[in-house]
């Protein structure tokens, strides 16, 4: 029995994921896409996942260079977002912004909630994706305020926390 995709993706869009720019370089230029697929493995060593569709152009960068910058986006990073997400916006995707590097050369997004600079260690094809397992090699947090950008039933919302964080639980 074959399952429809479309019911899939719609059912998937039911699951609330926060919203994170994945960035690389190569010859001398940034590189870097939208993405909700980003999920951690292991926290010793510190090391991350995300998975990229083998049609985005970052998909074959991200493979060649061996890095790249998961840079969880906030509350008001809808438009950045948006431009990240749509290729005729390509040239414009890193004005406006201030951006630097940690250890590797992709891209860090100032002012992000975090960045996690990874070295690509496994890459494991998966149907019409790749799963990019990355070792993280620096991280910073850039502010203290956690107000997520977050992706739901096709659109960018925000989560806003109600109570106060004690011992990492609410």
């Amino acid at each position: 029995m074959s399952l429809d995709s479309n019911l899939f993706k719609r059912g998937m869009r039911r699951l609330a994921a926060g919203v994170s720019i994945v960035t690389t370089f190569e010859h001398g230029e940034r590189h870097g896409m939208a993405a909700t697929s980003v999920c951690s493995v292991s926290a010793d060593p510190p090391t991350l996942l995300v998975c990229v569709n083998r049609t985005a152009t970052t998909h074959a960068i991200i493979g060649r260079a061996g890095f790249f910058c998961v840079n969880l986006l906030a509350e008001n990073d809808d438009d950045l977002a948006r431009r990240f997400s749509t290729p005729a916006d390509r040239e414009s995707r890193f004005r406006d912004r201030d951006w630097t590097t940690l250890i590797t050369d992709a891209p860090a997004l100032v002012g992000s909630l975090a960045s996690f600079d990874c070295e690509v260690i496994e890459s494991i094809d998966v149907d019409s994706h790749t799963v990019f397992i990355g070792r993280v090699k620096a991280i910073e947090l850039w502010h203290e305020r956690v107000v997520p950008l977050v992706y739901l039933d096709g659109r960018f919302d925000t989560l806003r926390g109600q109570g106060t964080i004690k011992d990492g639980c609410r």
